[in-house]
């Protein structure tokens, strides 16, 4: 039951996300709350993913399994496009922001051919 609402929240979330975003909003520190696959929670501890957004256009991102990438971010209408340059051969990649305000942030993402979303909310200082 628990996971239908927040399946019912996260969609009127996504309703909400067509504005275009405030992109000084995205600046600061965020950690991870759920990942869905397809709708459904995945197994992974949403906590170790983390992101930070600095106000010169860089960005630091850990995961699982002990993945990092950093480097430039630039907003264009509702997406967040993101080019790491601390791994070899990386190339340009960009996400939608669903929902963007000052306290969450829900990114889509495809994986594999499958719609993910990460929720994440700000750290406080």
């Amino acid at each position: 039951m628990a996971n239908k609402a927040l399946w019912v929240v996260l969609a009127g979330m996504m309703a909400l996300g067509c504005a275009p975003v405030q992109e000084s909003l995205i600046q600061g520190h965020w950690q991870g709350v759920t990942v869905l696959e397809e709708g459904a929670p995945l197994q992974v501890d949403p906590a170790l993913i983390s992101i930070s957004f600095g106000s010169d256009n860089g960005y630091d991102y850990t995961s699982t399994l002990n993945y990092r990438e950093a480097g430039t971010y630039y907003i264009d209408s509702k997406y967040l496009h993101t080019t790491d340059t601390l791994n070899q051969a990386s190339t340009e990649k960009a996400v939608e922001i669903v929902t963007l305000t000052a306290d969450s942030l829900i990114l889509k993402m495809n994986e594999g051919g499958r719609e993910r979303l990460l929720k994440l909310a700000r750290v406080k200082e």
